[in-house]
């Protein structure tokens, strides 16, 4: 890339990267060249993942079949956000994928917090923080609020635990719901996301 395309930037991580083309025509004649140059090098492009994508936002309104991608846990497409100055407008940025999303909501299921009624909250906290402190660190700098869905499903395994640890909450989700509420009001660097202003 540095010898033959000095002209298109491009990143990569691993066996994963992303190259920066002007036109549609540029990127057909750097991917043409790419293929070429890892064949004589015994390797190939992955035929599923390698693609074109056309990075659609309020400036590139044309109609194309890719238009986004996935990168170190982001997917990278068009969103309707507020740009700097307050206006509602597109941009093509990146969030967190729906991907990562899950695997994370999967490693807090597995973590079976409603099952520990023997702990009370703080050890709670002291048990996932770790956890959703790194998440949040990394998933946080594009477009936080991509991750208010997944953080929201925390707070009911939260709300699930409380139901399941206190007898005046059980078959009482409102109550316990509320309970938490207040008590992320009182507390709100218990949680990491309750420090963001996620809370129940």
């Amino acid at each position: 890339m540095i010898r033959t395309n000095p002209q298109a930037p491009f990143e990569r991580y691993a066996d994963d990267g992303i190259i920066h083309c002007k036109t549609e025509t540029e990127a057909k004649e750097i991917l043409k060249q790419l293929n070429q140059r890892l064949g004589e090098c015994k390797l190939e492009l992955h035929p599923m993942k390698t693609k074109i994508v056309y990075c659609k936002d309020k400036d590139r309104k044309k109609e194309y079949p890719n238009t986004e991608f996935d990168f170190l846990g982001y997917t990278f497409r068009r969103i309707f956000i507020k740009d700097k100055l307050g206006r509602l407008q597109f941009n093509f940025l990146p969030s967190v994928s729906k991907k990562s999303a899950k695997a994370f909501r999967d490693k807090i299921k597995a973590m079976r917090i409603h099952s520990l009624t023997g702990s009370k909250i703080e050890m709670i906290a002291e048990r996932i923080n770790p956890l959703v402190r790194g998440w949040l660190n990394y998933f946080t700098k594009y477009n936080p609020s991509a991750v208010k869905y997944t953080m929201d499903c925390l707070n009911r395994r939260l709300v699930k635990w409380a139901m399941c640890k206190y007898k005046k909450f059980r078959g009482h989700r409102r109550r316990a719901e509320i309970w938490l509420r207040e008590l992320a009001k009182r507390e709100p660097n218990m949680f990491p996301h309750w420090a963001l202003g996620m809370i129940p």
